[in-house]
C-alpha cells in the first residue's frame, strides 16, 4: 500500500522535558482511567487534531488552547478529564464501547455545529480504503484492537513494533485496546499509543481479526462529512 499520512504533526504533550506521540491514559489520576482511558484518549486526541487543523471543526472545548500542537502535561489532563465528563464515559470493569466512542464523537460535532459524523465499522474489505481516504483528507483513523472472542483463546495479543533503522523490533503486545493511525507506511500503519510511535503490521492485524476477534469490535471508526 503507497504512502499516506496527516499532513500535519500529531499532537504532542510535553511529558518528563520531551515531547510524547499523542496521550497516554496512564498520566491519569484514578484506577477506572488508567486501565479503561485508551477510548477517552483516542477521542480526544483526533479531535484535538480536527480542531487545531482544521477550521470548520473548531470546538468550544478547546477554545484556550494554542496553535502550535503541543500541551503541558497538567492542560492535557484537565481536556481529557473534561471530555471524558461530557463526551466519553467509561463502564468500570468494562472499558468504552465502540458505540459509546462514536456516539461521543457525534455529540462533539452536533453541539459544535462541524459537518462531520462518526460511525464504527466498515465492511473488513473496505477498511484499508476506508482508511487511506481518511487520511488523505486530514483526518486519524482511531482504530480498534477487539478481544479475543473465543472462549478458548483469551491470550492472544497484537504485536505493536518500533522502528530501528530499516527494521521493525516488537515492543509491546495489545488487545481489547484503541489506538489512533496517523500514516500508512507500506505494509505498516504508523500509530500512537501510551503517548508513544508505534507500527502494526496490516497482515498481523488482518490475521489476529479473523482468528481470535472480529470485524464487529475490531475496525475503524469511520468519519466523513455530513
Amino acid at each position: 500500500m503507497k504512502m499516506v499520512r496527516l499532513r500535519y504533526p500529531y499532537i504532542a504533550v510535553m511529558k518528563d522535558g520531551g515531547l510524547s506521540y499523542g496521550g497516554d491514559q496512564g498520566w491519569l489520576s484514578g484506577s477506572l482511567l488508567k486501565k479503561y482511558g485508551c477510548g477517552v484518549i483516542a477521542g480526544t486526541d483526533a479531535l484535538l487534531y480536527l480542531s487545531l487543523y482544521k477550521d470548520y471543526c473548531h470546538g468550544r472545548e478547546f477554545d484556550q488552547e494554542e496553535g502550535n500542537g503541543i500541551w503541558e502535561e497538567d492542560r492535557y489532563r484537565e481536556l481529557v478529564r473534561e471530555m471524558h465528563r461530557r463526551y466519553f464515559p467509561v463502564i468500570p470493569g468494562f472499558g468504552m464501547p465502540v458505540w459509546f466512542l462514536a456516539a461521543g464523537m457525534n455529540r462533539y460535532f452536533r453541539k459544535n455545529r462541524i459537518p462531520l459524523k462518526a460511525s464504527f465499522g466498515v465492511l473488513g474489505r473496505n477498511i484499508w480504503i476506508r482508511m487511506a481516504a481518511m487520511l488523505a483528507h486530514d483526518i486519524p483513523v482511531i482504530l480498534a484492537i477487539g478481544p479475543n472472542l473465543s472462549l478458548f483463546r483469551r491470550k492472544n495479543k497484537l504485536n505493536f513494533y518500533v522502528k530501528q533503522g530499516e527494521s521493525y523490533v516488537c515492543a509491546c503486545q495489545a488487545a481489547a485496546h484503541f489506538v489512533t493511525v496517523t500514516t500508512v507506511e507500506g505494509n505498516y500503519l504508523k500509530i500512537s499509543s501510551w503517548g508513544k510511535e508505534y507500527f502494526l503490521d496490516i497482515q498481523e492485524y488482518m490475521d489476529y481479526v479473523k482468528k481470535y476477534s472480529s470485524y464487529f469490535v475490531s475496525n475503524i471508526f469511520y468519519i466523513r462529512k455530513r
